[in-house]
């Protein structure tokens, strides 16, 4: 036989200061998780969608990122014309040659941040699937214009429609506004490869190239052709294989994040600890007479663990309902891969609700357990001789 719950919910509503005071911790802790995780969920969405299923990001060889990649036109001209990259109707390969640059741009708040101000050539549209224009036109090159991803309005400085951005060497004008599906590209600059490779003297040297597969190609046999041509001798992988790489930040955010999340919870556990030691010796007689009416010990131990884990999701739900309101929040972070400075927006995930409710039961749990094993082994003839 089981003890009823509404019972508990009755014993935690006599006890509101004890009750409200653990509920607090808990919900705390709750909320530290909720926002460390939506931050972590946010920046893995930011760097994961910027790729494309059929794409492939070609770098020199050993390199990791494209910020200390190079090689030269004559490589990228013996890797455009291979079979199985697609092409347009005109014959032209889907093979956009990049050079993404580190440039210093003004918040409105008067900081500077590193931006990456990305050479490409007009083909980029067309490889990078999901960057589209959202207004304005696409550069013209040659003429010292530039696209500024959505990410950046409103956060820096001179990137309106129709302003003149001072960014590297000269003043560009910003003629487009791209979005790229909440990717990191919309944290990033576009202008013309040509004149950003004569602004910072990099030579003839491109640091990436995008390239898309035509339907039905062998992604496997185009890589090992990549490396394995002499002419070409480059290294290349999948977008998604590469952007995965680029997740460290998140990751270590993520295990910065749970750390925190841990130690506060284990001063949540205490709390939840103490107040059911609280219960407890305030009901020694009332639990004692639940026992003598045959309620047996492990009733009671179970209808102790219930009451905590009662408390604790009651807990754990507040606390997601006061972390919710930084969903889709947009901010900034330094990207300590490419040194770059990329906007994103938290993302407060079911999966993440459900791991904090989780957390929050496991909790009411910790902090149960001992209280309720006590109350299951407490002697009934002496509890009910303090009436």
């Amino acid at each position: 036989m089981t003890i009823p719950l509404k019972y508990n919910a009755r014993s935690l509503i006599v006890r509101p200061v004890t009750t409200l005071m653990t509920a607090g911790g808990i919900a705390l802790v709750v909320v530290v998780f909720v926002i460390a995780m939506a931050m972590v969920a946010g920046l893995d969405a930011a760097i994961e969608d910027a790729g494309s299923p059929d794409n492939l990001v070609v770098l020199r060889r050993g390199a990791t990122t494209e910020t200390v990649s190079g090689f030269t036109i004559a490589q990228f001209e013996a890797l455009q014309y291979l079979a199985a990259i697609r092409r347009t109707p005109t014959g032209e390969p889907y093979a956009s040659p990049e050079l993404p640059v580190q440039v210093l741009l003004d918040r409105t708040d008067g900081v500077r941040d590193n931006v990456i101000l990305r050479g490409v050539r007009p083909i980029a549209l067309l490889v990078h699937d999901k960057v589209h224009l959202v207004a304005g036109r696409m550069f013209k090159p040659g003429l010292g214009e530039v696209i500024v991803g959505q990410g950046l309005l409103h956060r820096y400085r001179h990137c309106a429609l129709g302003a003149m951005l001072p960014a590297g060497r000269r003043t560009w004008k910003v003629v487009g506004i791209f979005a790229a599906g909440g990717g990191s590209f919309e944290s990033e600059i576009w202008g013309d490869l040509f004149q950003v490779l004569r602004d910072t003297q990099r030579g003839d040297y491109y640091a990436s190239v995008r390239i898309k597969l035509a339907p039905g190609a062998d992604a496997d046999a185009l890589i090992r052709r990549i490396a394995d041509d002499p002419r070409i001798n480059l290294q290349a992988e999948s977008e998604a294989a590469y952007y995965k790489d680029q997740t460290v930040t998140a990751d270590r955010m993520r295990s910065l994040g749970t750390v925190a999340a841990l130690i506060m919870a284990i001063g949540a556990v205490f709390a939840a600890m103490n107040t059911m030691y609280a219960a407890i010796s305030a009901r020694t007689t009332e639990l004692a007479t639940l026992r003598a009416l045959g309620f047996t010990g492990g009733a009671v131990m179970l209808s102790m663990l219930a009451e905590s884990l009662l408390l604790a999701l009651a807990a754990g739900l507040l606390g997601i309902v006061l972390a919710l309101p930084i969903n889709g929040v947009s901010t900034t972070f330094a990207n300590t891969v490419t040194f770059s400075t990329m906007a994103f927006s938290f993302r407060v995930t079911p999966a993440i609700i459900g791991q904090g409710l989780l957390f929050a039961a496991l909790m009411g749990l910790l902090g149960g357990w001992l209280p309720a094993w006590h109350a299951m082994r407490m002697n009934v003839v002496d509890a009910l001789r303090s009436l």
